[in-house]
């Protein structure tokens, strides 16, 4: 079973943090420096919606060339039958 300690670290790193920001992080949890501590949780979880919104871009041009081949596909097969 995993230490509180050990789990903290497991829970930044699954988070993305950096090993340096974690440590950062693990030395304000030790000394109860509450607003650091949020400070690096909230820097961390707007990187995150940064990458997030990112990849919905990437998803969203991807769904949107898919659509368009499926057009033309179905325009082709439509136009076999004519």
């Amino acid at each position: 079973m995993k230490s509180e300690n050990e789990y903290l670290k497991s829970s930044l790193k699954d988070c993305g943090f950096q090993e340096k920001t974690a440590a950062r992080y693990m030395y304000y949890a030790e000394a109860s420096q509450i607003s650091d501590m949020l400070r690096l949780l909230k820097q961390q979880r707007r990187k995150l919606m940064v990458d997030l919104h990112t990849a919905q871009k990437k998803v969203d041009t991807i769904d949107f060339m898919i659509r368009s081949v499926e057009q033309k596909k179905e325009e082709n097969h439509e136009q076999l039958y004519l």
